[in-house]
């Protein structure tokens, strides 16, 4: 990590779509692709499921460029997201995300994740899906 914070003005938006084109679980997937050379500061991360007949167990992994690193397991509801009635899951604040993902909190009290260069966030799910999918987005910043 950089020692003085400096943001290079690099807002970034990233989103994945996991659909039954691929659909093997056990497979896993990379929400934020690894950057070979700024830091991240990651302030969201949310996850929609289309679904309305299959819940999803969802597993958060970080990956160094080589090891992936198994974080936490989160429960995605059905429809979450694509109805008005269930919330997408945000993933950092969840119970189980926010004990990984939300350990540090800016002068505003904004919480985020640090994410070192060359590291990536992935994920993998336990059921095979259909003709509905997974949508991930995830937000943030740049800094040297």
């Amino acid at each position: 990590m950089a020692s003085n914070l400096t943001f290079t003005s690099a807002p970034f938006l990233q989103g994945l779509t996991a659909s039954a084109a691929n659909s093997t679980t056990n497979t896993r997937y990379t929400i934020l692709t690894a950057d070979a050379v700024n830091d991240r500061r990651v302030y969201g991360i949310s996850i929609v499921n289309t679904s309305a007949a299959s819940a999803q167990t969802v597993t958060i992994w970080l990956n160094d460029g080589t090891n992936p690193y198994q974080v936490f397991v989160i429960s995605v509801p059905l429809s979450s997201g694509n109805t008005t009635a269930v919330a997408s899951v945000d993933i950092m604040g969840s119970v189980v995300g926010a004990a990984v993902l939300q350990k540090q909190r800016d002068a505003n009290g904004v919480p985020y994740f640090n994410l070192p260069k060359t590291w990536s966030i992935q994920y993998q799910y336990n059921t095979a899906l259909s003709a509905s999918g997974l949508y991930i987005l995830v937000f943030g910043e740049t800094y040297a």
